[in-house]
């Protein structure tokens, strides 16, 4: 032993040694006392003596250099001389001595405000003694990193854990492993992060951040460590009614219904689909209906920080162990991609499975609690593909959530908004916007209401900019849409061979049929599916390329197949513009996703119940088999000789009178279309000249010169 601290220990009593070891500079000093940062670190200091002490690490600690002044010290509220150097296992049994003594905590655990939660919840959670010994020890070691540090130094492995806790605590070593193995109430109900104790990783013993949060907090009984674990779940916006578009939510709550009055474990509903369909409104409406409280488990903390997968799992198996003793409750646990997996991109593209990494979940863990959780729990996520299949037959219920129809939505706004609140325009607008949540419906009507605008007018720009904005936001297609159909819109100015009468009132009667209309562009292809819902009363939804297309490898058959459940929820006349890029001649494709998606897209076609119009200006370009799928084949043609002429006459408002010149330049333009007459109008409109029929005449050679059929081929040299 060092001569100085030698002759200090011998030739001082305890008084004396403590007046020493306080002094900083004095000529036997070597340590001296500093105070602790707060009551949690002092018993920090309490716990790593006694377990030093119990175990007698004395030596222990100083190999392979693993005592370390600069943290074991402060732990312990001590600091060592700068200028004395070098330490002993004689001195650290000495020091250990010292310090127990001078803290002279004789009864632990202390009657504090930690004790006082840790025994409401050892009541609600009927643990025994040592088990709450245990969980206060464990609080502070997750508060405390320097004792978190010395622990997992020392204790190497699970036997050396249970005996590292069991001195801490003053319990045997057997007591402690029974209160810690895999299947203790410890590790079930949620309370450490980890579900399992495996010693090749750290941190076994550290508490659920919110319950740990929760215990160290002034609560006041249940409903305080609930504020703390999980959030109540906001007053539902939607009622039932408004998910009728999905039939199978209907089976969902009369499930629900049937089972919450009698308690029964491991009832499990999964809701499934994009972003903005009604997943969590509808469990809030659920509960609503049901007369139950729901909580909601959080994905961030209080500073607003993602909260893993792991730790917001172990938060719910603990809020279920609470929840339990309380009647009515249900739980909602929503974004479980990172629990379960499923988060699409590039997990799903290289079929990756998420759980494998350090901070993932047990499989045996996350099975035992959907088998066992005593209170029923809605689970929400926008994907299930990378879902593994033993999580996925253990829901009672798997429910694909879908966007609300057009006719949902139209019943939406007439409850949510007042009778001429809004223009029929306007109403009709927001109708046709495939992305829009059902909720932003009911926020919209709310701030509106604020808002008090006086009239109409305004009123519209207001809840239209609202709602751009917030799909905007979202990332979401606004999908506002102008008038399809031009004022001078006639079918009358179509140039086909089929009786466009009979065929409507035909569909009309039949209810399906499959139309392939193809032509040069501009000649009303497209226009004329909006006619055709005009006149049968449908809703009309257009599918371009930029909406069914998309870079994964399955994704565009997937929209494929959804644009067709859509339409046959909304009862819509379904349009494909420009279907050739779909439905191109399979001989001629040069990868097999090329093939996948015109098979996709008949297998659709051939199973779907309404009205299907594709339209292409490239009709020999597109699969045989395909154009043996369609009911009709209707070729829109240029205008013909009267109809250019008639056209002319009514979209010339202005000046109906034009020269014999004019008229006979207009015969000789043979590759003129509806569109065209459109485009000549709108840069009238542009240029401020008047739509006089000569204007619109020259105009339309313009546009008839630059068509590549058009253009004068000319062989040789040209000056």
């Amino acid at each position: 032993m060092n001569l100085d601290l030698e002759e200090l220990l011998e030739n001082c009593d305890d008084e004396a040694v403590d007046k020493n070891l306080a002094l900083l500079g004095g000529k036997r000093a070597r340590f001296r006392r500093i105070p602790f940062l707060s009551a949690l670190h002092r018993e920090a200091a309490w716990l790593a003596l006694r377990m030093i002490s119990r175990r007698r690490w004395y030596s222990r600690i100083l190999e392979d250099g693993r005592f370390q002044p600069s943290s074991i010290l402060p732990l312990i509220g001590l600091e060592q001389h700068p200028f004395r150097t070098g330490i002993t296992s004689d001195m650290v049994r000495e020091l250990v001595g010292l310090q127990l003594q001078h803290l002279g905590v004789a009864t632990w655990p202390q009657k504090d405000r930690l004790q006082h939660n840790i025994d409401q919840l050892g009541t609600l959670l009927h643990l025994n003694d040592c088990e709450r010994l245990i969980l206060r020890a464990c609080v502070v070691m997750t508060n405390v990193c320097d004792l978190n540090n010395l622990f997992y130094h020392m204790a190497s492995d699970a036997k050396a854990c249970h005996a590292a806790v069991g001195g801490m605590i003053a319990q045997s070593a057997s007591k402690v492993g029974a209160a810690l193995n895999n299947s203790s109430l410890l590790r079930r109900c949620g309370i450490f992060h980890k579900s399992r104790f495996d010693f090749e990783r750290e941190s076994q013993l550290d508490i659920n951040d919110f319950l740990c949060e929760a215990l160290l907090s002034s609560n006041r009984g249940e409903l305080g460590f609930l504020s703390r674990l999980v959030r109540r779940a906001p007053k539902a916006t939607l009622v039932l009614d408004d998910f009728r578009h999905i039939p199978a939510l209907g089976t969902a709550h009369r499930y629900m219904e049937s089972v919450c009055p009698t308690p029964r474990k491991g009832v499990n509903v999964l809701l499934y689909g994009p972003p903005g369909t009604g997943k969590t409104e509808f469990a809030r409406a659920l509960a609503a209906a049901l007369k139950r409280d729901l909580y909601e488990v959080p994905n961030v903390d209080k500073e607003g920080e993602a909260i893993s997968g792991r730790k917001r799992f172990a938060t719910y198996a603990f809020s279920q162990s609470i929840l339990s003793h309380r009647p009515g409750q249900m739980l909602l646990f929503d974004e479980v991609e990172d629990v379960f997996g499923g988060g699409g991109g590039l997990e799903e593209l290289f079929g990756l499975r998420f759980g494998s990494g350090p901070d993932s979940l047990r499989k045996s863990w996350v099975n035992e609690t959907l088998e066992t959780n005593p209170v029923p729990t809605i689970w929400a996520c926008n994907s299930i593909r990378a879902m593994d299949r033993a999580y996925l037959r253990r829901f009672d219920l798997i429910v694909e959530m879908k966007a609300p129809g057009r006719e949902v939505r139209r019943r939406m706004l007439a409850r949510y908004f007042r009778k001429g609140q809004l223009s029929t325009a306007c109403a009709e607008r927001i109708a046709d916007i495939e992305a829009l949540p059902p909720a932003q419906i009911a926020r919209a009507a709310k701030v509106l209401r604020a808002l008090k605008c006086p009239d109409v007018e305004q009123r519209d720009q207001e809840v239209l900019r609202m709602l751009e904005s917030s799909l905007r936001a979202m990332g979401m297609k606004c999908g506002f849409r102008h008038a399809v159909l031009p004022s001078h819109y006639d079918p009358a100015f179509i140039n086909t061979t089929a009786d466009l009468d009979s065929l409507a009132k035909g569909l009309a009667r039949r209810g399906s049929g499959r139309l392939c209309l193809y032509g040069p562009p501009g000649t009303g292809k497209t226009a004329f599916a909006h006619h055709l819902g005009r006149v049968l009363d449908r809703p009309v939804l257009v599918k371009r390329g930029s909406d069914l297309m998309n870079m994964f490898v399955g994704e565009t058959e997937k929209e494929i197949a959804n644009a067709f459940a859509q339409a046959q929820i909304d009862n819509a006349i379904l349009v494909i513009d420009e279907a050739d890029g779909f439905l191109r001649d399979r001989a001629g494709a040069g990868w097999s996703w090329e093939v996948a998606q015109v098979n996709e897209l008949l297998t659709q076609m051939e199973a779907f119940e309404g009205i299907f119009v594709a339209s292409t200006n490239l009709i020999d370009t597109m699969d045989a088999a395909s154009l043996r799928r369609f009911d009709f084949k209707l070729k829109f043609d240029y205008l013909n000789r009267d109809q250019r002429r008639a056209l002319v006459a009514k979209a010339c408002v202005t000046d109906k009178v034009a020269s014999e010149a004019a008229w006979s330049a207009l015969d000789r333009l043979h590759a003129i279309t509806p569109g065209d007459v459109a485009n000549a109008l709108r840069q009238c409109v542009v240029t401020g000249e008047a739509a006089t029929v000569d204007t619109v005449i020259q105009l339309l050679e313009a546009e008839q010169a630059i068509k590549p059929e058009c253009r004068s081929k000319r062989i040789g040299f040209v000056r």
